[in-house]
């Protein structure tokens, strides 16, 4: 059976790999080979905004002298797993093919597999029960958008999440959902967001304060196409009604920077990117992020900050990470990836949902106006953050639990 199932699935592998150029990266991590820690617990976050929320899950687990083994599905997200966990032995997750995932999960015999979010690979969940490894989600979420799809996909998703040893949803209704497709009721607890739990932002480093010059900034970030052309137009809006700042765009995909660069030149602004040698912004400015893990620094040093993904048909990105960096956000209304953190945000007076360009361009004009009353919003929307943290303490006894447990594995089949 195993046989049959890695014949019907090489052409999906290799596929993938034509499908999508960027996997090439790392190719041979991909297909199993590579180093890989041995017996240590497997975390997988798939990219940047995974690896961001488990940040402190990792150091918690660090710190119970656990050892562990990183993944991610992206080459970005495994760039900034050695930023944030040098020393931690990190790798690109395999294909979810049969043969990929046996090459690697023989040689490493992880003590457990962690997967941050909702990353449901059948192979390799499949894979882990064979050999007696616990599986464990955590900051689980079923989204409004992903629902209808696990319910059509039903007796895959089914026999997947019977599988695992524990799931650690987000909130009640993603532990409902979760139940509702087919995970075990008594294996899933409410354990919280990673997100509410993020590492303490880092401090500036020399050169990158020397590239944000001393004008007022506005840091757009994870913004997709679309998103950047709102953006500019509010620079404008913002300079007619009298408030000079410079805008910081940061894509969520860093090959856009140079697309993203040469949008702002021809909106008539003086653009640089920010490994550019010798750039200094200036209020007017646009400054493009075209580096990994600096993302929280600045939206601390942010008047106000945006997060995209939510004026974009895409579900929205961390709207949280501003705040926790003691700095307001606006977003835009697509927010179903982030509806529980955008409700929160809402509730303390931190963010702010604007339906349009137009409305964007007014939301980011009244905090630059006004910029004590935006900093007492952000100092206020942090210390309210801090009530809900805990989800990286609960989310490694969750782990612990499972590896404790008598009986790693389901057995089902």
């Amino acid at each position: 059976m195993a046989a049959l199932s890695a014949a019907l699935a090489a052409p999906l592998a290799a596929g993938a790999l034509a499908v999508r150029p960027r996997w090439r990266t790392g190719w041979r991590e991909r297909i199993g080979a590579g180093p890989v820690a041995r017996e240590a617990v497997w975390i997988h976050a798939a990219s940047v905004g995974e690896v961001t929320a488990s940040a402190r899950l990792v150091q918690q687990l660090r710190a119970r002298g656990h050892a562990l083994n990183l993944s991610t599905t992206s080459a970005t997200g495994q760039a900034l797993c050695e930023q944030l966990h040098p020393g931690v032995a990190h790798r690109l997750a395999p294909l979810d093919h049969p043969w990929c995932v046996d090459a690697v999960m023989r040689r490493a015999s992880p003590r457990a597999l962690v997967l941050v979010e909702t990353e449901l690979w059948p192979v390799w969940i499949a894979a882990c029960d064979r050999h007696g490894v616990p599986v464990v989600v955590v900051s689980g979420r079923i989204s409004d958008r992903s629902l209808p799809r696990y319910r059509w996909l039903g007796p895959w998703v089914a026999s997947a999440l019977a599988r695992m040893s524990a799931i650690g949803a987000r909130t009640e209704q993603d532990r409902e959902r979760f139940i509702a497709l087919g995970a075990a009721p008594e294996r899933v607890r409410v354990t919280g967001d990673l997100k509410l739990d993020p590492p303490d932002a880092p401090p500036l480093a020399p050169d990158l304060a020397a590239w944000l010059g001393s004008a007022p900034l506005v840091v757009a970030g994870s913004t997709h196409a679309g998103e950047e052309e709102a953006l500019l137009a509010a620079q404008r809006a913002w300079e007619r009604a009298g408030q000079r700042a410079a805008l910081i765009l940061a894509p969520r995909h860093p090959h856009r920077s140079s697309e993203v660069l040469e949008l702002a030149r021809r909106a008539g602004r003086r653009a640089a990117l920010r490994g550019e040698r010798g750039a200094v912004l200036a209020a007017g400015d646009v400054g493009v992020l075209d580096t990994i893990g600096e993302l929280s620094a600045l939206y601390a040093r942010a008047a106000v900050a945006y997060v995209g993904g939510t004026l974009a048909p895409v579900g929205g990105h961390n709207v949280l990470e501003p705040v926790a960096a003691g700095t307001p956000v606006v977003y835009g209304t697509d927010v179903a990836n982030v509806r529980h953190a955008a409700e929160l945000l809402e509730r303390i007076g931190a963010g702010q949902r604007v339906a349009d360009a137009t409305e964007l361009a007014a939301a980011l004009s009244v905090a630059l106006a006004g910029p004590d009353a935006a900093r007492a919003r952000g100092r206020v929307g942090r210390a309210a953050l801090q009530a809900h943290r805990g989800s990286s303490e609960r989310s490694a006894e969750l782990i612990e639990a499972a590896i404790a447990a008598p009986c790693a594995a389901t057995g089902s089949d």
